[in-house]
């Protein structure tokens, strides 16, 4: 699938956003390290694969495909994949991390902790709009990427370290609304959704919910509908020996020719390239 390294960064003052793409890492001198205090998104999954822990101590780790993974005040390792990898990772300075653990109340974890397999879709979502904006597909404005980069460790400390979530960004969706949306359409993914229809389960008119979600998650509705949906697409792929045809027919893509290339424009890959064990 990636038979060389393509690694894309964006630093700037508060942060870094770094998208990695890399074939399997079967030697210690091709390690990767993740960064301390860093909130990661590996794409693809991997099974056992071989970190090193600031102790010095190796341990196996399973990571399932589009989950949530953190690291903790010391960088982590991984001496050893076995199959090829997607990784987006976004780390906060340490300074905008005490900031906003202060803000939640929990500041003892600013540097978040060495946690895996955390299942979030806001999170997704927001490191998803992050990574278009490493790879420059799509840019963001320095006061809407900084607000997405705060928005997600607050997530994060939220959803795994007691912090009081408070949105305190005007026109944003509230996490609760929130949720209700992301849920409702990770289970309609397979059928029509239209705005009206979100709108309806936010109880918001369709402006001000258009406006809400996409300072929420950084995505306008119909883009984290899209991206969900081939995300999801991606994963039938590599779990079955069904046809893109058949795969894209099931989540409402008639035409072959557009969804090849909104999944290749996404994934970075063609669908018939996506195959279970890859």
């Amino acid at each position: 699938m990636f038979d060389r390294p393509d690694i894309r960064r964006l630093e700037w003052s508060q942060g870094r956003i770094a998208h990695l793409r890399m074939p399997p890492v079967l030697q210690e001198t091709h390690k990767t390290v993740a960064l301390p205090g860093a909130i990661a998104i590996g794409y693809n999954g991997l099974r056992g694969a071989i970190v090193r822990l600031a102790s010095g101590r190796t341990i196996g780790r399973d990571v399932a495909p589009g989950s949530v993974g953190m690291t903790g005040g010391e960088p982590v390792e991984w001496v050893r994949t076995n199959a090829p990898t997607e990784v987006v990772e976004v780390c906060a300075s340490a300074a905008l991390r005490q900031a906003v653990a202060c803000e939640l109340g929990v500041e003892a974890h600013a540097d978040l902790a060495d946690l895996h397999g955390w299942s979030n879709l806001h999170a997704w979502a927001i490191v998803d709009r992050l990574r278009a904006v490493s790879d420059g597909s799509r840019p963001l404005a320095d006061v809407s990427r900084d607000t997405l980069l705060r928005q997600l460790y607050a997530v994060a400390l939220a959803g795994k370290f007691g912090g009081r979530l408070v949105e305190r960004h005007k026109g944003a969706l509230d996490p609760v609304r929130l949720t209700r949306v992301i849920d409702f359409i990770e289970a309609h993914l397979a059928e029509e959704l239209t705005l009206e229809c979100l709108a309806q389960v936010a109880c918001l008119s369709t402006f001000h919910f258009a406006r809400a979600f996409k300072g929420a998650t950084g995505l306008a509705p119909h883009q984290f509908v899209t991206a969900r949906r081939l995300e999801w697409a991606r994963l039938r792929l590599r779990s079955s020996s069904d046809s893109f045809e058949v795969v894209a027919a099931e989540i409402g893509y008639t035409n072959v020719g557009h969804f090849r290339r909104l999944f290749r424009a996404r994934i970075g890959l063609l669908p018939s390239q996506i195959r279970a064990g890859q």
